[in-house]
């Protein structure tokens, strides 16, 4: 969502552009209408996505990224949703050795899943198997 603000404020800044100088006679209001719309939205994404809006990790954890080594669909469904064994493995962010943790999840929670994808995680230190996602 950030990425996309920002990509939305660029062709708010592109509209403004072409506003003051346009490359077909007439289309200053248009291009006017274009920047306003884009530049808001965008910047309405920026603020809301902001990396210092996010909420730091609960006492106790730390953040970390996770490979999916495996996907498999078990019993069982919350909300409506499947449930998920995922066998990750964790890349602590502050360097160390990785390791693997075999974690259920609700397929609501964690959009795409395929093998070899990454996902944010947190963790606690002392005891590795509680691990959620970030």
């Amino acid at each position: 969502m950030f990425a996309i603000g920002l990509l939305l404020l660029v062709l708010a800044l592109a509209g403004v552009v072409l506003a003051i100088v346009p490359p077909v006679p007439g289309i200053e209001i248009g291009m006017i209408g274009m920047a306003i719309g884009c530049g808001l939205s965008g910047a309405l994404l920026v603020y809301l996505d902001a990396p210092s809006r996010r909420e730091p990790p609960p006492a106790g954890t730390v953040r970390g990224k996770a490979t999916i080594l495996e996907a498999r669909g078990t019993a069982g469904a919350v909300a409506g949703y499947q449930m998920i064994e995922l066998t990750l493995e964790v890349w602590p962010k502050q360097g160390g050795v990785p390791f693997q943790v075999k974690r259920k999840f609700s397929a609501g929670r964690l959009g795409r899943i395929e093998q070899g994808g990454k996902i944010d995680v947190v963790y606690d230190p002392a005891n590795p198997e509680r691990l959620d996602l970030a």
